[in-house]
């Protein structure tokens, strides 16, 4: 990686049923996740999609609470509020973290839930229950 290169790296997939971002490196604060939403935004609207599922494999720093309601702020009117995310922390060792963010995602109205397993991801993705 060279200067100026982010740390991390998002490849978008699209699926029939979803989008998928794969998300890998490091994430050293709230920044790097804005930009994860903004592009998957992005990807969703042009793949027709109304589903993300984000297989969060970097390592790193989880942002604390008053950056991610910076991070929910930033992305109001992003045309996130109606797409259902599904975030899988595969390294499960953050998931406690993560499920701050959850929280507040839902007080503002986002359908959004943090798993540690891709399957069950997929289940509640799709059907609305794990």
């Amino acid at each position: 990686m060279s200067a100026g290169e982010p740390a991390y790296r998002i490849d978008f997939r699209v699926e029939p049923a979803c989008v998928v971002a794969d998300v890998t490196g490091w994430i050293d604060g709230v920044e790097p996740v804005i930009d994860l939403f903004r592009r998957s935004a992005e990807t969703l609207r042009t793949a027709r999609r109304d589903k993300l599922l984000v297989l969060d494999q970097t390592r790193g720093v989880v942002p604390p609470e008053p950056e991610m309601r910076r991070l929910l702020a930033v992305l109001e009117g992003s045309g996130l509020g109606g797409v259902r995310i599904a975030w899988i922390d595969v390294r499960g060792t953050a998931v406690g973290r993560i499920e701050v963010a959850e929280i507040l995602g839902r007080e503002r109205g986002y359908d959004v839930s943090v798993f540690d397993n891709e399957q069950r991801a997929r289940i509640w993705l799709n059907y609305g229950q794990a």
